[in-house]
């Protein structure tokens, strides 16, 4: 019987040997725990999961440990396991000190009654574990297995966020592989490959969770890593790998910047429109130029100071704190005025414009657009209001955003506008810019028809020779086109010019649409656009953007 026994504990022991050797080819911390549950033996990285050394738990509860969130569920699955023999792999969080948790822990573990009603289990850290969400819309760049410029910012945002949970550092490196195109011209194909793979092994292997690496251009790779990996020895290995593979042997340099790349206090929502633009502007930060004065110099963190940067225009923009000038449309052949298109200015801390269009671009990529655009809207239903107070019916046409059509909340609000200021409406005019953002054009042209039941003329802004042009024309009901000023600049070169222009033209007329000459400039151009039919233009040759509109009649009548 003592045979038996003693053989049958040997074999138990060999079990629980053969679990801990492979606990710890999976885990990162080993726990043996007794019957109510108490810490017998530790081993492995408890101070980073736990919050203590392995030699201080002996005694203690394991429960403790856990955030209050997990308790019940770790309970129950060990209550489960006494049954089963066996915990399957679970996801945790450990309160550690200074009020922190853990990373995200995966916990699995075995049940051997004959040893004491012990618990085994293994814990490993499960940082690089996504949602579903994310982890399903990833795209990789095929040559080297990074991901792509979107993705990555994805996968950079979902880092962040666990960062402020566990306080681990992360810094991103933006690495350039000068003359790299040319070395990839020069190899074969299969060499190539091997090398691309190998770069891409080398960034992924350094960056947080084995995979928050991507490729941002033919030249330029980025990761986020932690702020301990030596960025001087990743070079020279990439260099001494792509020197081993060129068939010349000469190489390439390898050369990085770095950042912080932390996101204190940012919300979720608000930190993934800002992670894109700040690796973009990392990307070419030596050749961008728009920012308000906290987003100017070369910071060090650029997630902290492009949500500085976006708090900063939704302040300013919510509080209607940008000014507005008009520029006059005049009716052709007579030059009379017809409307006003309203431009926004902003101006940085010193007082210098900011350029409309980097401002507009800026907007778009952390999707703050809609709220310059419904700001617009509201400050100049209220001027139009003050004008009518004074006697002035004065016309005016607020830019749209052809992206903020795609969000319903926005469009909702400008029907509440609407509601509000229905005695202003037959002065306001919306001309839809950036169609390029327009996506979904169905939709966008419900909208526009909603719109129009408020009695509110639209115009299609940059009609030109696209094919998507004419989807716009044909989808939507619209009142006026604007013809891009370039394309009018190049008629004026050619002979066919005028031709080209007046079939436009005709087009748009013979479907109740008038057209607008953009960046009329010279009495040269104002003859063509004048044979080609135009109804309206606009541009310097007929008055530059001003902040007082009566300068335009205060020498003649102002005509609608």
């Amino acid at each position: 019987m003592d045979k038996l026994i003693k053989a049958r504990t040997t074999e138990l022991r060999k079990e629980r040997n053969r679990f801990a050797a492979l606990a710890f080819v999976w885990g990162d911390l080993l726990l043996e725990l007794d019957g109510d549950l108490r810490i017998v033996f530790a081993s492995g990285a408890s101070d980073g999961i736990l919050g203590h050394r392995p030699q201080d738990l002996s005694g203690k509860s394991f429960i403790q440990f856990l955030a209050k969130q997990y308790r019940p569920l770790v309970t129950e699955m060990l209550r489960v396991a006494r049954r089963r023999g066996r915990m399957d792999n679970i996801q945790v969080r450990f309160n550690q000190q200074a009020d922190m948790l853990s990373p995200p822990v995966s916990m699995s573990g075995y049940f051997l009654p004959d040893l004491g009603d012990h618990f085994f289990v293994a814990l490993r850290v499960a940082i690089n574990a996504l949602s579903p969400d994310v982890a399903a819309s990833l795209q990789r760049d095929t040559a080297t297995g990074l991901l792509d410029e979107e993705s990555l910012s994805k996968v950079v945002t979902e880092r962040l966020i666990a960062r402020r949970e566990t306080g681990i550092e992360h810094k991103f490196t933006l690495m350039t592989l000068n003359a790299f195109d040319p070395l990839c011209a020069r190899m074969k194909q299969i060499e190539q490959a091997e090398m691309m793979a190998s770069v891409g092994a080398f960034l992924r292997a350094h960056s947080v969770a084995g995979d928050t690496a991507g490729r941002l251009g033919t030249e330029q790779f980025g990761m986020l890593h932690r702020a301990d990996v030596p960025i001087g020895d990743l070079e020279k290995r990439i260099e001494e790998c792509v020197r081993d593979a060129d068939p010349t042997g000469v190489g390439i340099e390898v050369s990085s910047s770095v950042t912080d790349f932390t996101a204190e206090l940012i919300p979720p929502g608000d930190l993934a429109r800002g992670v894109l633009y700040s690796i973009r502007r990392f990307c070419d930060r030596q050749e961008h130029s728009f920012t308000f004065s906290r987003l100017m110099g070369q910071a060090d963190n650029l997630v902290n100071n492009t949500f500085s940067a976006m708090q900063d225009f939704g302040t300013r923009v919510d509080q209607l704190k940008f000014d507005t000038v008009y520029q006059p449309i005049v009716r052709l052949p007579n030059a009379e005025i017809h409307h006003f298109e309203v431009l926004v200015r902003f101006y940085d801390d010193d007082g210098k414009l900011i350029p409309t269009q980097e401002l507009v671009s800026f907007a778009e990529q952390v999707n703050m657009v809609h709220r310059l655009d419904l700001a617009m809207l509201r400050r100049n239903l209220k001027w139009i209001t003050s004008q009518l107070d004074q006697g002035i019916t004065a016309r005016v046409a607020v830019n749209i955003s052809g992206h903020s059509l795609g969000n319903p909340d926005f469009c909702r609000s400008v029907i509440a506008l609407f509601e509000r200021h229905r005695e202003a409406l037959g002065q306001l005019m919306l001309e839809i810019t950036e169609t390029a953002e327009i996506t979904d054009i169905d939709t966008a042209a419900k909208w526009i028809a909603r719109f129009r039941e408020f009695g509110v003329e639209i115009c299609l802004d940059d009609f030109g020779t696209g094919a998507s042009n004419f989807r716009y024309l044909s989808a939507m009901d619209i009142d006026y086109v604007k013809i891009d000023g370039e394309s009018i600049r190049q008629s004026t070169k050619t002979a066919k010019g005028l031709a080209f222009l007046r079939s436009l033209v005709d087009l748009c007329h013979d479907i109740n649409v008038e057209v607008v000459a953009e960046m009329i400039e010279t009495d040269k151009m104002r003859e063509l656009v004048t044979k080609a039919g135009f109804d309206y233009a606009q541009g310097y040759l007929f008055g530059k953007p001003e902040a007082d509109i009566t300068l335009y009649w205060r020498d003649s009548v102002y005509k609608r």
